[in-house]
């Protein structure tokens, strides 16, 4: 596999894993906030526009921690979201791993 193939196969893995995650989350802790929390929280537009925004600068996962600090507005909330950041970015590096072993393993 020659290098340039290799950093395709990172970021299509990356793209497979990262923006998925952070909408799931995202999305799913909406569902779950009380109602001054979700006062504060972005509209459904916003909430993609900032997504995007910070996939096209390559750190969608930040979306989750800015999300987190909003609605939260407490040290805890902070922590909370910078978890579930690192959680994301395990994953992808763990994805991005398995993906160019497997593509090594089946010789392509």
């Amino acid at each position: 596999m020659t290098p340039g193939n290799e950093e395709l196969a990172r970021v299509v893995t990356s793209l497979i894993v990262t923006l998925p995650a952070v909408i799931a989350i995202i999305v799913n802790d909406e569902r779950r906030l009380s109602e001054a929390q979700l006062e504060r929280a972005w509209s459904p537009q916003s909430r993609n526009s900032a997504i995007f925004a910070l996939l096209n600068v390559g750190v969608p996962q930040l979306s989750v921690l800015v999300h987190f600090i909003r609605t939260r507005r407490t040290i805890l909330g902070a922590a909370i979201g910078l978890a579930w950041v690192v959680a994301i970015v395990l994953c992808d590096i763990g994805a991005q791993f398995a993906a160019v072993a497997t593509i090594d393993w089946l010789g392509l």
